[in-house]
């Protein structure tokens, strides 16, 4: 159980942080080592990861997705107002079990959007790594993932050398690369070595833990000195629906790691803040599904395999006239699944939604939880009348073989930066914001950087996820095509982007911006206490993936690394004042 089971005040807490994800993680780590004696809260939205064995354990992870509601929608379209589809997972650590890819961006790219220097995120990424303690990703190689991996080095892919510790680190150097990343699994299929485990959570005296409240909204009053400081937090508890208003204590600090909600708890006081910052520079990774081809019978998929423990990176560069200014570079992601075909469904089912629903009822969905989860449900039954339908069909072809069926299956998704940043919209009331975000969105001249991007990196990787199985039965292939138009062919390609960027549009999860370091948020350079500080506020910090430019690749150890990145930079503060890190600040 948590540590809280409700709340009645905050004062007595130094610390309060809004989220339990990759930042807060991240950041903990750090700080409560530095000053033992600080007492710290967090808020989680979530339930108790401890107590969720679907998001805890691999072998459940697709099934966690389709049922459970720990997956939730922004309410995401573009400036045409086409909906997009873009969630977030509310758990502990940030993400579920899906997202578990884990691989730094480079320290040049890091010393680029923070300064700091490539020596300073080369140490801070060896220690990140080392609190860890992943397993060698090369040392249980799965025959699955050795297939995979065989067949990119025939298509010129060649393996990621630079690591931090035993996790692998992008360097951009225009080669096209794969990189063997660390499970977080145990041989059980316990998830042991993501961020959650960084901290201990129960026998730590300095910290509380309350699940299932999410923080509504912020009160800030003006300071002696003119800034704005949060003095209170409206909290709701999701299981009553009580409301509650509490006051922070006079020298509590609150840090917001929540996220894409980290940006829309402080839209509605941008102007307060003297901060227009707040909002801006949103991104995402657009997601693209291939076909869904057979194993080779000899390979039998294990739980691991459900998300390969390795993916590709390919570059391309654009014209400065295909990108409507000046030439553009971006990295294309190659991510592979295999299992059996009610695994493989039950991912589908979540996808799915995207590919099957018209517009108008997708626009609908994204404003309203309730019809979300319906229509989710509705999908994960045609799904399984789908795969019924399949036995049916088999047993019928093969009596003499019934129940020897099993369908081994391999997958995969592309994934890529939108080219053109986003922002938030304000909505009606706080919480309720627009997600904006200009994926395929055309300029003046009706250039369209996305859609070429999408037609070159799948005409690229096109070959190599069909050299991975075979093709299915033409009559599954045409189901396939029918609700979703993935490309078999290289003809199908241009078809298949024109129709997804209208109809299918559907984003990694991976939201990034819109509270950045150096511009909303105070980079720390004159003051390392003031690192992440929100511009005009006195005690409200930001310690996610909101503070930072999407990443070229999967953002989550990246997102690890920006809270731990600040909370080094507070024991710096502290050291330097001979006060505690956190009685410094």
């Amino acid at each position: 159980m948590p540590r809280l089971s409700s709340l009645q005040a905050l004062e007595a807490y130094d610390l309060i942080v809004v989220g339990s994800g990759n930042g807060a993680c991240g950041y903990l780590h750090h700080a409560l080592r530095a000053d033992p004696a600080a007492r710290v809260l967090v808020l989680e939205e979530g339930s108790n990861f401890f107590e969720t064995s679907d998001i805890t354990h691999q072998r459940n992870w697709t099934q966690s997705y389709a049922e459970a509601e720990i997956f939730q929608l922004h309410c995401a379209q573009t400036a045409a107002g086409l909906p997009i589809l873009s969630g977030r997972a509310c758990t502990m650590g940030g993400g579920g079990s899906i997202n578990y890819t884990m691989i730094f961006e480079s320290p040049a790219w890091l010393d680029q959007h923070f300064g700091h220097g490539c020596d300073y995120w080369q140490a801070r990424q060896q220690e990140l790594a080392e609190a860890l303690a992943v397993l060698d990703p090369l040392v249980r190689r799965t025959p699955v993932a050795c297939h995979v991996q065989d067949h990119l080095r025939r298509h010129g892919f060649h393996a990621n050398r630079h690591q931090a510790g035993r996790i692998p680190v992008f360097q951009a150097d225009g080669d096209d690369r794969f990189h063997c990343f660390p499970t977080q699994f145990d041989a059980f299929g316990q998830r042991v070595h993501s961020g959650v485990s960084l901290l201990s959570w129960y026998d730590n005296p300095q910290l509380d833990l309350l699940t299932d409240h999410r923080v509504t909204r912020l009160l800030l009053e003006p300071d002696a000195a003119g800034q704005q400081r949060c003095v209170a937090l409206a909290v709701l508890d999701r299981r009553s629906g009580a409301l509650q208003i509490l006051p922070l204590g006079p020298r509590c600090r609150l840090l917001l790691c929540a996220g894409a909600v980290t940006p829309q708890l402080l839209l509605e006081h941008r102007e307060r803040l003297a901060n227009p910052a707040i909002g801006r520079d949103l991104n995402d990774h657009i997601l693209l599904p291939f076909g869904i081809y057979l194993l080779p019978p000899d390979l039998e998929p294990t739980g691991r395999d459900q998300y390969v423990d390795l993916f590709a990176t390919t570059e391309l560069e654009l014209s400065s006239a295909e990108a409507g200014g000046e030439p553009y570079r971006s990295v294309g992601n190659l991510d592979v699944f295999s299992g059996s075909l009610p695994v493989l469904l039950y991912l589908v089912s979540h996808l799915f939604l995207a590919f099957w629903l018209p517009n108008p009822v997708k626009t609908q969905m994204i404003r309203h939880r309730w019809l979300f989860q319906a229509l989710k449900r509705l999908t994960r039954l045609l799904v399984m009348v789908i795969n019924r339908l399949l036995d049916l069909l088999w047993c019928l072809r093969h009596p003499r073989r019934l129940g020897r069926h099993r369908w081994p299956l391999i997958a995969a998704i592309v994934k890529f930066s939108i080219h053109r940043p986003g922002r938030y919209e304000p909505g009606p009331a706080p919480g309720r914001d627009t997600v904006l975000l200009r994926c395929f969105e055309a300029d003046r001249e009706g250039v369209r950087p996305d859609a070429l991007l999408a037609e070159r990196f799948m005409a690229r990787l096109l070959p190599l996820v069909a050299s991975l199985g075979r093709r299915p039965h033409p009559w599954i292939e045409a189901l396939i095509r029918l609700f979703t138009r993935m490309p078999y062919t290289p003809e199908q390609i241009p078809g298949f982007v024109a129709h997804y960027s209208r109809h299918d549009l559907l984003t990694e999860q991976h939201l990034a911006g819109g509270c950045l370091l150096g511009q909303a948020l105070d980079p720390g350079h004159g003051d390392p206490a003031d690192c992440g500080r929100l511009q005009g506020s006195s005690n409200i910090y930001v310690a996610d993936l909101s503070a930072a430019p999407l990443p070229r690749v999967s953002p989550q150890m990246t997102a690890y690394l920006i809270g731990y990145h600040l909370a080094y930079q507070h024991g710096l503060a502290g050291q330097r004042s001979a006060r505690p890190p956190l009685a410094r600040l």
